[in-house]
């Protein structure tokens, strides 16, 4: 017990003279402690972000029922694909690209209401600048097929998919021997 107190006195002293220690002494007596700079504060470094942030990944709309289409995005046009068992091509927006999806009619009513289901997206934003989508009205070496859409460039096909119905997915396909009768050219960028 004695050794316990002495221990408890000997942490208070040495409380006291901490203490005492750091309260200033003498005839000037001022609220404020005196803090002396000796170097310029440190500045924080900035990040400058010069990319834009990535956009969300275009499979995330796969599987999707629409309309309504989310918040922010607007649709350029659609249009049912010929002799196909209720599939259709959408132009749609979402700010920072132009998708074209692949849907199918899941319902309608006797209003004319309908509800699509995105099968799949073609994200056209990793083309090059000046391009123009024709999605319909197409011929293969002479014959029409309506699942063919291509977009062109000066007045020339640069690059065509098709909108394979049987498989549910958009497929690149070669540009020889497509003929084009559309008046639907859409600026993609």
């Amino acid at each position: 017990m004695k050794t316990q107190m002495k221990n408890i006195l000997l942490v208070i002293g040495m409380l006291i003279l901490l203490v005492s220690a750091c309260v200033p002494h003498g005839s000037e007596s001022t609220s404020e402690p005196i803090v002396e700079v000796t170097e310029a504060p440190a500045s924080v470094p900035t990040e400058v972000v010069t990319e834009e942030p990535a956009l969300p990944d275009v499979s995330s709309h796969i599987g999707m029922i629409y309309p309504p289409l989310p918040f922010g995005f607007l649709e350029g046009f659609d249009l049912f694909i010929q002799d196909s068992d209720g599939y259709g091509l959408s132009l749609v927006s979402d700010g920072g690209r132009r998708m074209l999806w692949l849907s199918k009619l899941v319902e309608s009513d006797a209003s004319g209401n309908v509800l699509w289901e995105v099968k799949d997206v073609f994200d056209f934003s990793q083309f090059e600048g000046g391009l123009t989508l024709l999605p319909d009205e197409y011929f293969l070496n002479g014959t029409p097929d309506n699942e063919i859409f291509v977009a062109g460039k000066n007045e020339a096909i640069v690059l065509a998919w098709r909108a394979n119905t049987t498989v549910e997915r958009f497929e690149t396909i070669p540009t020889t021997g497509i003929t084009c009768e559309s008046d639907k050219a859409v600026r993609l960028n």
